[in-house]
Parts: structure tokens; sequence; C-alpha cells
């Protein structure tokens, strides 16, 4: 008996023990849980979006970014046709703050295929191994978008949209993109406009039909394809001041300046032959394309209706069966058909919609270009009239 209820005490405490511990780990437990949602204060839980609630409003690039940016654009080679970088950065209550930048390896017109699958791979390799040497430094490491550098306005171009699909599902909120436009640069215009996916956008690529019918569904067009996000540029104080310091005139200096007449001066005829030579070479892409959704479409027009007469055939055998007095063979299900038919899907007339932007891009530079032009050479034709 005393070894028994010597027994029984001894379950008894390590019972008693066990229970203690549970008790300790499920309150350790909670205390981890509270400690992890006290981690964020309250004064910056406004601020900081972790479940990614708040979406992009605003893009405020650093002056430094915009340098880089403005420096690749100038040394990148003429013959490069992507030419673009990667964006840095975090986003904190509606705006989008880049920091800094890298950019990536350019790679020359007419990849394709293979090619592009290899530059694809060059890019991701060479952005990681970028990464990676930046929190080396502690430097930052979160990518936020990308930027690229075109001319003559072309923002609606493969290489954009398929690097903001990119981001979808690897970058917060989807990423932005931000472009830079040489062309206007050396018009001394502003050329930096930020860029994300539209909703209707989305909501076709989530549907994964870019067809007519869904195009006009979504109501898209090539305007349609991005949102253009409002971009402000940041600098340091130190650096405001310093610009405002070499850009406000000499107070000394009140001599009035001579007329100077070279805002008449006509550019280059090179200019005007090359921004035509980029609207004929683009046109032609355009209706390259619209020849093969053309061509695609009469073959599915072919094979759909041997499909429908196929299905007629079947439709008619039964009305016979059922005059005579037989049972009706079971007609077949229409997808059995196109299948047996080898019905092609509806082409997809993604890439006719963003050459047609690439087409009004360009013309609306060409008109703008050519209007300036003729009003400096009927302002020549009027001096020289009067003199």
């Amino acid at each position: 008996m005393a070894s028994k209820s010597l027994a029984s005490r001894i379950a008894g405490t390590l019972a008693s023990e066990q229970q203690a511990a549970a008790a300790a780990g499920a309150s350790s437990a909670a205390g981890a849980g509270g400690a992890a949602k006290e981690a964020i204060p309250k004064s910056l839980a406004g601020a900081v979006d972790v479940e990614a609630e708040i979406g992009i409003e605003r893009v405020r690039v650093d002056g430094l970014v915009i340098s880089k940016i403005i420096k690749h654009g100038r040394d990148a080679k003429s013959t490069a046709s992507n030419v673009s970088g990667t964006l840095l950065g975090i986003d904190l209550q509606g705006t989008l703050e880049v920091s800094n930048s890298f950019p990536l390896p350019s790679t020359s017109g007419g990849s394709k295929g293979g090619d592009d699958d290899e530059s694809k791979a060059s890019h991701a390799r060479y952005q990681a191994s970028m990464l990676r040497q930046l929190s080396f430094v502690s430097g930052d490491t979160t990518v936020v978008g990308s930027y690229h550098i075109v001319s003559m306005g072309q923002v609606y171009k493969q290489t954009i949209l398929d690097a903001l699909v990119g981001q979808m599902d690897k970058v917060r909120h989807g990423g932005i993109a931000i472009v830079h436009d040489l062309t206007q640069a050396a018009r001394g215009n502003s050329s930096f406009k930020a860029f994300r996916l539209s909703p209707g956008y989305l909501a076709a690529h989530k549907s994964g039909k870019f067809h007519a019918q869904s195009l006009g569904a979504n109501s898209l067009t090539f305007s349609q394809f991005f949102v253009e996000l409002p971009l402000q540029i940041r600098t340091s104080p130190l650096a405001s001041a310093f610009l405002k310091t070499v850009l406000s005139p000499s107070a000394s200096s009140s001599a009035v300046p001579a007329p100077g007449f070279s805002n008449l001066s006509l550019p280059a005829p090179t200019t005007h032959t090359r921004a035509l030579d980029l609207l004929l070479e683009t046109l032609d892409q355009s209706k390259s394309e619209e020849n093969n959704v053309a061509y695609q479409s009469r073959q599915i027009a072919r094979e759909r209706a041997k499909a429908d007469g196929y299905l007629a055939k079947k439709r008619e055998e039964n009305a016979q069966r059922i005059a005579q007095g037989l049972a009706p063979f079971a007609e077949p299900r229409e997808e059995d058909v196109r299948a047996m038919f080898k019905v092609p899907a509806e082409p997809s007339r993604l890439d006719s919609v963003m050459l047609m932007g690439q087409v009004d891009a360009v013309a609306k530079e060409v008109e703008l270009l050519q209007s300036v032009e003729i009003v400096k050479m009927y302002a020549a034709r009027a001096g020289a009239t009067t003199a």
C-alpha cells in the first residue's frame, strides 16, 4: 500500500509538472503574439502598411535617382532597344518613395524567342547579384518597380508591359514603371512619367484572354492599359540651396542681355528624317500584325465552318431517324466537335493594340515637331520679306 501511494504521488507530481509546462508554453506563446502585435508603435500603425492595404497614389523620386536615369539614357547605345533598370525604395501611406536605382544590361533590337528568354534570365541574375551586394553595405534592397528609357514618346512598348506584368506577384502593389523620354529631354521638357497597370488590364490578364470580345468587355484601348501616377522629385535642402544660388541672376549684372535668335534656328534635317523613319517602321509593324491576325481569323472561320457543318449533318441524321420512328443518336457536344476539328482559339489582339499605341505616340511627336518648325519657318520668311 505504501508503494502504491508513493507511485500515485509521483504520477501526480509528473502530471502537475506537465500541466505547468503546458501553461507556461501557452503564456509564452501568447506573450510572443502580443509582442509581435506591439512591435509596431501606435504612432506608425497608419504609416507602416504591413498588409499592403493602402494603394499607391503618388511617386516621390530622389534627385540622385533622376540623375542616374538621365546618365544611363545618355550612355546607352543608340542600337539598344531595351534600356531599363531597377528601382528600390519603400511605400508609406500611399506614397512610393524611390531612394535608389541601378541599371540593367541593355539588349539590342531584334531579340526574339530564345534570345528574349536568355536576356530575361540574365537580367534576373544580374539583379539578384546587385541586391546581394547592396545588402552587404546596408543599402536599400526592396524592389518597387523599374525604369525604362524610350524615345519619341513610345510608352506603349511590349518591354514595359512585360516588366509590369512580371512584377505583379513579386512586388508590393504590383510595382510601377518610370519612363524617361530622351526626345522630350533634348527639348528641355520634363521627361519623367510614372505608370502602373490599370484595373481593366488586370481583369483581362486574370482571364488570360485578349481577343476582341475581352478587350471590348473590359473597355480596353492602348491608352487604358496604364494608369499615370503623380510624380514628384525630392532633393536635399543643401542641393536645393546650391541650385538656387547657381541659377539665380547676379545682383551686379544689370546690363540688358543682347537679343538672340537661337530659338529660331531649325534643327538638322536628320531629326525629321529619323522621326518619319520611325513612324513608317511602326506603321509597317502594325500592318504586319494586322495581317497575321486576319490570317488567323480566316483559319478559325474555315475550321469553325467545318465543325458547324458536321453538327448540322448529325442533327439532320437524328431528324431523319425520328421521322422513321427510330431512336436518335446522342448529339455530340460542341466542345468535342471543336476538339475533333482542332478549331484554334481566338487570336490575341494585345500586340496589335500596343503597336497602335506606338503609332499614336510617334505621330503626336512628329506633329509637335513639325508644328514648332513651321512657326519658325514662317517667322523667318516674314523677317526676310520685311528686310
